[in-house]
């Protein structure tokens, strides 16, 4: 039987993976429907185009490594590996996908996709090694019951 605090503690983890799973396909759903729906009229915002192209990116990225982190415990170089190329491949998908509604297959929103799954996962990485050190330096003896 765990101790409380670490059966809350695991409880909130599961809960936090959930929301970063349905976040992660809210995002992806939204990204589809974005990008599919025929345009009406001009654009005028083509470079503030890239900017939303990157952050969607970006976010997906950032909520598939931390719910599949939050699920699986700590990411190897593989996992980063696979997020990379399933956001990479989708942005393939994604442009090709968009010329049979009208719109453009524009390669230079493919690279702000990628740019966007780069920074995700340097991000992600960056931020996932402080929380682990913090957690092995401030309170893993506590929750571990050793200490």
């Amino acid at each position: 039987m765990l101790p409380n605090d670490l059966r809350m503690s695991q409880e909130r983890i599961r809960r936090l993976a959930m929301v970063m799973r349905t976040l992660a396909i809210v995002v992806l759903v939204g990204m589809f429907l974005g990008t599919h729906m025929p345009m009406t009229g001009v654009s005028t915002i083509s470079q503030l185009d890239k900017l939303f192209h990157f952050s969607a990116y970006l976010t997906l990225t950032v909520c598939l490594l931390a719910s599949w982190e939050l699920t699986r415990g700590t990411l190897q170089a593989s996992h980063y590996f696979m997020v990379w190329l399933f956001g990479t491949l989708y942005g393939i998908f994604d442009e090709v996908t968009q010329i049979p509604v009208g719109r453009t297959c524009d390669g230079y929103d493919w690279l702000a996709d990628v740019a966007g799954i780069v920074v995700g996962l340097i991000l992600f990485g960056v931020a996932s090694s402080l929380v682990s050190r913090f957690f092995r330096w401030g309170r893993t003896p506590a929750l571990s019951g050793t200490g």
